[in-house]
């Protein structure tokens, strides 16, 4: 499951460096208002910031769900899948499980290809 609570604040601090003035400097800084993150600014760089930009609020980092290993074997056929034509590539690991490249609708309808790494039980399958 994921986090709980609200996501953090972040802002943007960019400020200009007087020994260097044509390298700006630039830090992300987790802060509650503006002000807070000005002053946070100026102790880690001992620089004022110029501009601040923000607040943003990052998007969690998300896990897949589908992170168990994959072994492929030698076998791979034209199958149906869910009315799709798909090719499937059989697996060693896991056992009696196949990887699906889908291709078009058997019936003809207009929808989108399913995204992502799709994982079925070999008996899943319809072979022509």
């Amino acid at each position: 499951m994921g986090k709980r609570g609200p996501r953090p604040v972040v802002f943007v601090c960019v400020g200009i460096d007087p020994n260097k003035p044509s390298d700006p400097v630039s830090k992300q800084i987790t802060a509650a208002s503006q002000n807070e993150a000005a002053s946070l600014f100026l102790e880690m760089t001992k620089i004022k910031a110029k501009n601040i930009h923000g607040p943003y609020r990052p998007k969690r980092a998300q896990i897949m769900e589908n992170t168990r290993n994959m072994k492929f074997g030698d076998i791979s056929r034209k199958a149906i899948y869910n009315d799709w034509e798909v090719t499937a590539f059989f697996l060693k690991e896991p056992e009696n499980q196949a990887y699906l490249i889908f291709h078009s609708r058997v019936d003809g309808q207009k929808q989108p290809q399913p995204k992502g790494t799709i994982l079925v039980p070999i008996s899943d399958l319809r072979f022509p």
